[in-house]
């Protein structure tokens, strides 16, 4: 099982159509799941990660879509001001 961290630069918007976008850096642990013989992919859930304004600040709790400037997306929640983001297995 390998375990790395993906950080770098993007944009955040609100699921809900409002218009904002926040640039922002963030970190997201990617822990590779040993295969199973036998058995199907895990079901997707929340896991930790990181997400800090550019410019300072505090991003409103919600959820959002997280564009990576490598052209991903990763779906985030921020609750209390802990961020969670969308982990599925590939």
């Amino acid at each position: 099982m390998s375990d790395k961290k993906v950080q770098g630069n993007g944009r955040l918007v609100p699921a809900r159509v409002t218009g904002i976008g926040y640039k922002v850096r963030y970190g997201i642990h990617v822990v590779g799941e040993p295969t199973e013989r036998g058995r199907g992919p895990r079901a997707a859930h929340w896991a930790k990660c990181s997400v800090q304004l550019t410019d300072g600040g505090r991003v409103p709790d919600g959820t959002y879509f997280l564009y990576t400037e490598e052209g991903k997306v990763h779906q985030l929640k921020s609750t209390d001001g802990k961020w969670h983001c969308l982990a599925v297995a590939a």
